[in-house]
């Protein structure tokens, strides 16, 4: 079923011709976050070996916790440039969508239990991928889904952030309220309390941690200071209370701070005060 899809569309590709590049975190990002940023292609271009070499290149993208991979595109042209501007990676590639699997981009999911390998010819993997389901829009990051089921990455923030998704910036600069942000780093599982209230709301706070990720405050980034730049790449967004923007400091302030008493943020967490 798949490769008479694959083939229909382009009849030049082949198992034998075509390598499949099944992406995964890689330590530092998941791709998932970055194709729903828009940069999967640019993120995808470095290797450190010549994983590409191959007529026909289909990039599968793994939906977290599942084993199931989006369709993040197909490309040709494929060309590797040895580089010495990046220590990790050695090679930067060049390629070009295949137009005719743009239907398919973001919509395509597939069903495989993947092996270690992250590259592997079509041939080696056709026979053990399904169709799970294709979806009726590309896989976006998605509209608001209401104050008590936020919960998002720092990644997807940024996302929002950058391209001022309607509907979450309307909700959010609509209301004041507090927040919650959760470091889920292995073995530094921390929380942090905070609130916000003037014109733009718990929009216009968060923003400041989409550009910088610490948002100013003395304890996160002090964890800036000990990891690096890939310090917030654990966080994930949150809404423990929401309220009229025209709360007074004073009364935000005291809800922040029942907040924080009740999760121990000042005693075990990236409160400071």
């Amino acid at each position: 079923m798949l490769e008479k899809i694959l083939t229909s569309i382009t009849p030049t590709l082949t198992p034998k011709n075509t390598k499949v590049h099944l992406a995964q975190h890689n330590g530092k990002e998941h791709p998932m976050d970055v194709y729903l940023a828009g940069n999967f292609d640019n993120w995808q271009s470095w290797q450190a070996r010549k994983s590409f070499e191959c007529e026909y290149l289909i990039s599968l993208v793994e939906l977290p916790k599942t084993k199931k991979w989006l369709l993040a595109g197909v490309y040709d042209s494929l060309q590797a440039t040895e580089t010495t501007n990046n220590n990790k990676y050695k090679y930067r590639y060049q390629y070009r969508r295949v137009n005719e699997f743009s239907e398919l981009e973001g919509r395509l999911i597939l069903s495989y239990k993947k092996p270690r390998n992250n590259y592997l010819k079509l041939s080696t993997c056709l026979t053990g991928m399904t169709i799970s389901s294709i979806l009726e829009e590309p896989m976006t990051v998605g509209k608001f889904p209401g104050y008590k089921e936020v919960d998002i990455s720092h990644q997807e923030l940024k996302t929002i952030v950058t391209n001022a998704i309607e509907s979450w910036q309307t909700a959010l600069s609509s209301i004041a309220g507090v927040y919650l942000i959760s470091d889920h780093t292995e073995g530094e599982e921390q929380l942090y309390v905070g609130s916000a209230t003037g014109v733009e709301g718990i929009w216009g706070r968060w923003v400041t941690y989409a550009k910088k990720g610490h948002g100013g405050n003395i304890k996160i980034r002090d964890l800036h200071r000990n990891r690096g730049d890939d310090f917030s790449q654990n966080f994930r967004f949150s809404i423990l209370e929401i309220s009229d923007k025209q709360t007074g400091t004073e009364e935000m302030k005291a809800k922040e701070n029942h907040w924080k008493r009740r999760l121990l943020t000042r005693d075990r967490g990236l409160n400071g005060n």
